[in-house]
């Protein structure tokens, strides 16, 4: 894949921020407006693309191996980039701010922002992104997990229901039966489940635009832990992961299309999920913040550099 397709691919995805920045600017959205959107984003868009993702996709009985490696490696990546991430803060003195960018390391932006990337980088591989749709399983459930505690440091926040009882998963429950069955669902249903699932990416877009607003530039450029994160995130995890999947691969066969998604999530910007969780439990805030945007703008250039090696895998 060449440096200037997949740039093009993601500066197409991260313009769409720009309305929600330049409409909180000029004050046509309220200090809620995130809030909103997050919700519709959460509760409707994100598990409408999770359906439609699987609903487009043929199930054939071979795909429970690259379903298993996808899951497997899901929750052993995470965890690598997770202690990984821990021993780089390790000196951080500012407990709330060295969790926060713990998180905002390993935690990446698979749901909201890695189907579409998937989509606009491989629109001939409907593998790939429905890879991307299994990852989200185990992606949800550490989320609500290790990522809680992440955030917090206290296991009392941890509420383990949570792993099923979140929307995305609960739409993939939903739709496993149809997709193992191979239903075809009728076209009159498929198209406003879509239609939804499409506002996934500029939903989400939208948030990190109106949250770049609020955030004063000084805030966002001034801190060398945003550029840590950002340089864990964007090029420790994905390049890490790589070597992990690459070796795994020399000794048991895994089919080349999940070395790739699994390459492509890793490099995934930080999830807001970071954010949320420092907004709900009293994190840090501001790290995190700081985090999320400054990786999401880095991505830009550091996605279409690390896609050039899909062609040696």
């Amino acid at each position: 894949m060449s440096f200037l397709s997949a740039f093009i691919a993601v500066l197409v995805i991260v313009v769409l921020a720009v309305p929600g920045y330049a409409l909180r600017k000029a004050k046509l959205l309220p200090d809620g407006a995130t809030s909103v959107f997050a919700v519709f984003l959460l509760y409707i868009s994100q598990p409408f693309l999770m359906i439609s993702s699987m609903l487009n996709k043929q199930f054939d009985s071979s795909m429970l191996v690259n379903f298993a490696w996808v899951i497997g490696f899901a929750v052993v990546l995470q965890l690598i980039v997770y202690f990984a991430a821990k021993l780089i803060f390790f000196r951080c003195s500012d407990e709330p701010a060295k969790r926060a960018c713990v998180a905002c390391s390993y935690l990446g932006n698979v749901g909201f922002m890695g189907i579409p990337v998937m989509n606009m980088l491989f629109p001939d591989n409907s593998d790939l992104i429905l890879y991307t749709v299994i990852y989200n399983i185990a992606f949800n459930a550490m989320v609500w997990t290790l990522g809680v505690y992440t955030v917090t440091g206290e296991k009392k926040s941890v509420n383990p229901l949570k792993i099923i009882l979140n929307p995305p998963t609960i739409a993939v429950i939903i739709a496993l039966p149809f997709f193992f069955c191979n239903v075809q669902i009728p076209e009159q249903v498929m198209t406003p489940i879509g239609y939804l699932g499409d506002m996934t990416l500029p939903l989400s877009m939208v948030i990190l635009g109106i949250r770049l607003a609020d955030m004063p530039l000084l805030r966002l450029v001034n801190d060398w832990k945003t550029y840590v994160v950002s340089a864990v995130k964007l090029i420790l995890s994905p390049l890490l992961s790589l070597g992990i999947l690459l070796g795994v691969a020399a000794l048991f066969p895994i089919d080349r299309f999940v070395i790739i998604a699994l390459y492509v999530i890793a490099a995934m910007p930080t999830a807001s999920s970071a954010l949320n969780f420092a907004e709900m439990y009293g994190g840090d805030r501001e790290t995190a913040a700081a985090s999320t945007l400054m990786s999401t703008i880095l991505c830009i250039l550091t996605i279409p550099v690390l896609m050039m090696l899909c062609d040696f895998i």
